[in-house]
């Protein structure tokens, strides 16, 4: 079955600034695996960030957070702060928003390293 049809399935996504912290405490943002039609509207905001010099930063912005607040659905570690569209801004930099954006829409919920020791496994 395709992910993206798989009911309630969330994946987690690390930032790569996160990659290396202990397991246990790592910021993790969930997200539901992105169909093309998914994934299409993710690229459409990517490419805002390089094609498109008339926007200002805070449509950029916006449309960014638009977005991940309808592809990820949580997060886990991320202090006192419960997630929201709100909270998207405030723990956020512009940087981090398009390399998360940029993993979900290629739906990179494992890593290399996972990925091999599942590859491993009978």
């Amino acid at each position: 079955m395709p992910l993206f049809l798989e009911p309630g399935q969330k994946y987690p996504i690390v930032l790569d600034i996160d990659a290396d912290k202990p397991k246990a405490t790592q910021p993790t943002f969930y997200a539901r695996s992105q169909s093309m039609r998914g994934q299409q509207k993710i690229a459409d905001v990517l490419d805002q960030w390089t094609d498109n010099p008339d926007i200002s930063i805070k449509d950029l912005f916006a449309q960014t957070v638009e977005v991940l607040t309808g592809v990820v659905i949580g997060w886990a570690n991320m202090g006192s702060n419960e997630f929201s569209s709100e909270a998207l801004h405030e723990v956020l930099s512009y940087q981090e928003a398009r390399e998360l954006l940029r993993k979900v829409m290629y739906n990179q919920h494992i890593t290399a390293d996972e990925k091999k020791s599942t590859e491993l496994q009978p």
